[in-house]
């Protein structure tokens, strides 16, 4: 559909509504004609701003500020016009209306990326980083998306690599094509080395983007028996009484959660019901439940009463949790002390408060924050901004395992396969693809009007 329309010129609102500026944006061979025919103005000069009354007919419809693009020096290559207006409201959807009657097409998602990327003005990687600069709230995900996208540095480790193995792909092709007229033979020993610094390269990439995927989406899971606090806990930490504290074990079925701020950004903080056995059915379902958000939650913080001792339950919950990142929190610590050293063997992860006096909760935000940063991407490293990026390099990494398997052997045509494989994979993930489905795949989950 994308290649489809190449020949159109398109438009689109590319401010939000409720904005007090409105952009209209107008990019393809038909831009600036649209332009002058609705301002009345015969010439625009590139990249030079100007003042113009927009019409319709001969009626007034808006005054505005008018930023024309000449071709190739704009976003998309093509000429492009962007009309600022008063406001992105009801108002700049007429105008809106009133450009597409004159002409254009209303854009697709990522329609202007998609042909900025086809006409080089940016790499798909530096399209797919900006999109995340802009609809990220994530501070480390918008560092990430800007070195991407403006200093273009992401991808040119996996850059480097496809010379090399497009060499080895030509020496493969010719030994399987003119077996009689090539003397040579593969050197296994170099292909070797190529197999391992590209493994390293992409394991490093998928290891950082997995790492920004679970920080933008990171959930911390206050687990216990029922009625040690966990309730308290949350709401001290959310600071409002955001769960229902009771005496009563059981008072929370099922999972509450709240927006928590950790290390500069926002989390999920999740309260869930007591982990216990039981033969109440309500009970039991929201037990169930938190026993499958241990599973898919980033940090448990464990919430133990330090005024009773130890129980069963306790030390099953800390088994069903001995797998993920966590917290242990002995709550009141403003009572005595019954616990005592039975959890002395996870000492460097206990933290003493007390929900009543607040004693501790600084000490429990410190320690919140140093488990996050444990796995914040490093930003001095390469990283993917979307799944298809991160399947491909999967993918590329066991091909490249098979590829090892097969290279001491004389079944040139499997090797033949993998290298151009493997070539093909990287060439996918700098953006240079023949698959228009592809593209639709990538740029249909943009933003409209970028």
């Amino acid at each position: 559909m994308y290649f489809d329309r190449l020949n159109s010129t398109i438009c689109a609102l590319a401010t939000a509504e409720g904005s007090t500026i409105g952009i209209v944006r107008i990019s393809g061979r038909d831009a600036l004609k649209i332009a002058s025919k609705l301002t009345k103005t015969k010439h625009f000069e590139d990249r030079k701003i100007c003042f113009a009354r927009l019409y319709d007919g001969n009626r007034t419809v808006e005054h505005c500020i008018v930023l024309p693009f000449v071709s190739p020096h704009s976003f998309t290559g093509e000429d492009v016009v962007e009309f600022q207006l008063h406001g992105a409201g009801g108002s700049a959807e007429q105008i809106l209306d009133l450009v597409i009657k004159n002409g254009a097409l209303p854009a697709l998602r990522g329609e202007f990326s998609f042909r900025a990327v086809l006409n080089s003005k940016m790499t798909l990687n530096q399209a797919l980083a900006l999109n995340t600069l802009v609809t990220s709230k994530n501070p480390v995900a918008i560092e990430l998306s800007r070195k991407a996208a403006f200093e273009n540095k992401s991808l040119k480790t996996l850059g480097t690599l496809i010379p090399s193995w497009d060499r080895c792909y030509t020496m493969l092709t010719a030994i399987v094509d003119f077996p009689d007229q090539i003397a040579g033979n593969l050197d296994t020993k170099e292909v070797s080395e190529l197999i391992k610094s590209t493994n390293s390269a992409l394991v490093r990439l998928k290891s950082n983007s997995e790492s920004l995927k679970r920080l933008v989406n990171y959930t911390i899971l206050l687990v216990g028996r029922p009625n040690v606090g966990k309730s308290s806990v949350f709401n001290s930490l959310v600071d409002r009484d955001r769960a229902i504290v009771s005496e009563i074990p059981g008072t929370t079925r099922d999972y509450i959660s709240e927006t928590y701020y950790a290390c500069g950004f926002h989390v999920r903080l999740i309260d869930s019901a007591g982990i216990r056995e039981t033969e109440n059915e309500l009970e039991g379902r929201g037990v169930d439940k938190s026993r499958k958000l241990v599973d898919t939650s980033d940090l448990v913080i464990l919430v133990f009463d330090s005024s009773q001792p130890l129980t069963e339950e306790d030390v099953d919950i800390i088994r069903e949790t001995s797998m993920k990142s966590r917290i242990l929190v002995k709550n009141k610590s403003d009572l005595d002390d019954k616990i005592g050293g039975a959890l002395g063997e996870f000492s460097d992860s206990i933290v003493s408060i007390s929900c009543r006096t607040g004693e501790g909760f600084t000490d429990l935000r410190a320690k919140i924050d140093d488990e996050i940063r444990k796995n914040l991407p490093n930003v001095n490293e390469a990283i993917f901004f979307c799944d298809w990026q991160t399947g491909i390099s999967e993918k590329m990494i066991s091909q490249l395992e098979e590829l090892s398997l097969y290279l001491e052997s004389d079944q040139v045509e499997i090797l033949q396969f993998c290298v151009r494989e493997i070539l093909n994979g990287l060439r996918n993930l700098l953006g240079d693809f023949a698959d228009q489905d592809v593209f639709e795949k990538i740029f249909g989950g943009f933003c409209l009007g970028k």
